[in-house]
């Protein structure tokens, strides 16, 4: 059983909160390739090595990446981003003043040589919700189905991880697993479908429930069945706060139930292993889809390209009192937690 000290409680729901404003994400759906097809298409992408700022293209890119906020996990992004295009990118930053993001957003619209805009974020992709005079393609955007940013010139890259790597490596970890919830805010059908289609090859059932506020998160977290095993927590800041993540990940740790979550800070809190978004495979990603829109008035392909490769964490004392042992292709990725 897991023991928070002292030290911890006392920074806890600071940092907790910090976490959450960085999480966005998640807020991610999909209009996915067929589920059976996902990892097929994907590495076909990866095999191909296509090196992007090689390829010639008639139209001369110029891209301006949007930040909904100064947020590191933005401006890492941006920068991955613009480091995998033929020339850097220009960057905006969202400030959260209606009056000064109302005239960036005139001034980026006014950009007539601008060829594509990438949005990152909420608050950046809804900005262009129903926009035409762009190419734009979001990330880190969790609930885009319910936002509806998707549409002919508006696609994206999912901001969450594959999981049919989780639920693979999870499988690994601890081979008895048989039973996974996930507790989440709801217009995320479609990649909750795909999780749950890859749960399945896995032998292990998953139990979703989705809520509306950080309250019903916790009553649905502490109201599982007892025999269910783990729990994924996916960064749907609709429905955490600071106060929801630190009950539930308290109460699922007495209980020896494994918690995947979606930072390493919160390895110290509870979690078993944390799994995220990889920032250079998702600046691939986004890549492609301004390559593959370039000479064209549209985005092709679906709403939303997955991306199949992730960032992990695994905390070893968890491991320790759940009797599982780490194999060795997993011991580069052990938190000394």
């Amino acid at each position: 059983m897991l023991m928070i000290t002292a030290k911890y409680k006392l920074s806890a729901l600071a940092i907790l909160g910090l976490l959450l404003t960085a999480c966005a994400p998640v807020e991610t759906k999909e209009d996915f390739f067929p589920e059976t097809q996902v990892e097929k298409k994907v590495d076909e992408k990866v095999k191909k090595s296509v090196d992007l700022k090689k390829e010639i293209s008639k139209e001369k890119q110029d891209i301006l990446i949007l930040l909904s906020s100064n947020a590191s996990s933005y401006k890492l992004q941006a920068d991955a981003v613009s480091g995998k295009l033929n020339q850097p990118a220009r960057i905006k930053i969202l400030s959260g003043q209606p009056a000064s993001d109302s005239r960036v957003l005139n001034d980026i619209k006014g950009l007539k040589e601008v060829t594509h805009i990438v949005a990152l974020g909420d608050k950046a992709a809804k900005a262009f919700k129903n926009y035409t005079g762009h190419r734009v393609i979001f990330a880190q955007v969790v609930n885009y189905e319910g936002a509806g940013v998707v549409s002919e010139t508006m696609k994206g890259v999912s901001a969450l991880p594959s999981p049919e790597k989780l639920f693979r490596d999870w499988k690994m970890l601890s081979p008895s697993l048989s039973s996974v919830a996930i507790v989440a805010g709801k217009n995320l059908d479609t990649y909750l479908h795909r999780a749950g289609k890859a749960a399945e090859a896995q032998g292990i059932d998953l139990i979703i429930e989705q809520v509306n506020t950080d309250k019903e998160f916790i009553y649905k977290s502490k109201n599982l069945s007892p025999g269910i095993e783990g729990q994924w927590v996916l960064p749907d800041n609709r429905v955490l706060s600071a106060k929801s993540l630190k009950e539930v990940m308290s109460y699922a740790s007495r209980r020896g139930r494994q918690l995947v979550v979606f930072s390493p800070k919160l390895l110290s809190f509870g979690g078993f292993l944390y799994v995220a978004s990889d920032v250079d495979s998702v600046a691939d990603s986004i890549a492609q889809r301004i390559n593959d829109s370039t000479d064209k008035s549209t985005v092709p392909g679906n709403g939303i390209l997955p991306v199949m490769n992730h960032t992990m964490g695994i905390n070893r004392n968890i491991a320790n009192q759940l009797n599982l042992n780490i194999p060795q292709e997993f011991q580069a990725y052990v938190n000394g937690q």
